[in-house]
């Protein structure tokens, strides 16, 4: 794959959102971002048939789940380490670089998942979906939070937790979940939450999406805060479609439309610029790798029924 020069100012636009753990934006009214202190968190490998003509194919990626007693964050995991990565590119770009007031960053890696789910049971049950447009933020709130679990006598241990089973839908599928009561959160991978247990295993029928058990860790690790990120626009899945659209069809004219509200919002701490000169770079290639084959088409999304 070629490199492909991009603009720095996508780059300097998207560099605020680089890290999900960098929650110190503002929200609509001017007030803080509420923060969470995390009690814990949990590692999920996550297995996925995108392709139902590929079936031998599965994406693969790893997730954390962050959370306290009544919300939780789920983010990818890959994409953490993807970014780090990509900052001690940038250190190096400016390290080795010729001429330092004139510097040419060149970023490789792999293409992970920008999507966040943030959910909250305290009262109300609610899940927002966090997506992102060229470093834009944009929430979509579930219409469909709640999940009817059928819990059974089943048991099992996985990796020294005793774990019991549960079935219940989620926007299309039936999944099988297994949760730990001695771990008391109600909380899950993705949309899946509402047991009385955190659920540290959970497949569908078919077992086209599949999330297995990586670690727990240690409630000391000293786990960073995370929150919903507030300074997003609320939007509806009908309304985030037009953005998309939007955004293929002029991506330029979109940064542009929506400067206004990035710049608005303080720069978090953790971002792929902190500590260099952005107007030193001269240019920036990236050569990301897909992340699937080039004969793998998504036609089995996650959400088989649309929110």
């Amino acid at each position: 794959m070629q490199y492909k020069p991009i603009s720095v100012k996508i780059l300097l636009l998207a560099a605020s959102l680089i890290f999900h753990s960098a929650l110190s934006a503002q929200n609509k009214a001017g007030g803080e971002a509420p923060l969470r202190t995390a009690q814990g968190r949990v590692i999920y490998n996550f297995s996925y048939m995108k392709d139902t003509a590929h079936r031998s194919y599965f994406y693969t990626e790893t997730f954390e789940l962050d959370y306290d007693k009544s919300s939780s964050l789920y983010s990818s995991y890959t994409k953490k380490e993807s970014d780090s990565a990509t900052y001690s590119q940038v250190a190096k770009a400016f390290k080795e670089a010729p001429d330092p007031d004139h510097v040419d960053v060149v970023l490789t890696g792999k293409t992970t998942t920008n999507d966040q789910f943030f959910t909250e049971r305290s009262g109300k049950t609610s899940v927002n979906e966090l997506r992102f447009l060229a470093g834009t933020p944009f929430i979509i709130p579930s219409r469909h939070p709640v999940i009817n679990w059928s819990i059974t006598d089943s048991t099992k241990t996985i990796k020294g937790f005793v774990c019991q089973k549960a079935t219940g839908e989620s926007y299309g599928r039936r999944y099988t979940a297994w949760f730990c009561a001695d771990l008391p959160y109600r909380f899950g991978p993705r949309r899946l939450n509402g047991l009385p247990g955190l659920i540290l295993e959970a497949y569908d029928e078919k077992r086209e999406i599949v999330y297995t058990l990586n670690r727990v860790e240690d409630f000391n690790a000293g786990i960073p805060p995370f929150g919903l990120q507030t300074n997003a626009e609320i939007v509806t899945p009908e309304a985030f479609a037009k953005a998309k659209d939007a955004y293929k069809r002029n991506p330029q004219a979109f940064i542009d439309a929506n400067r206004k509200k990035m710049s608005g919002a303080p720069r978090p701490k953790g971002g792929l610029l902190d500590g260099f000169d952005a107007s030193k770079i001269k240019s920036v290639s990236v050569n990301k790798s897909k992340p699937d084959p080039s004969d793998i088409t998504l036609n089995n999304p996650i959400d088989l029924q649309k929110d």
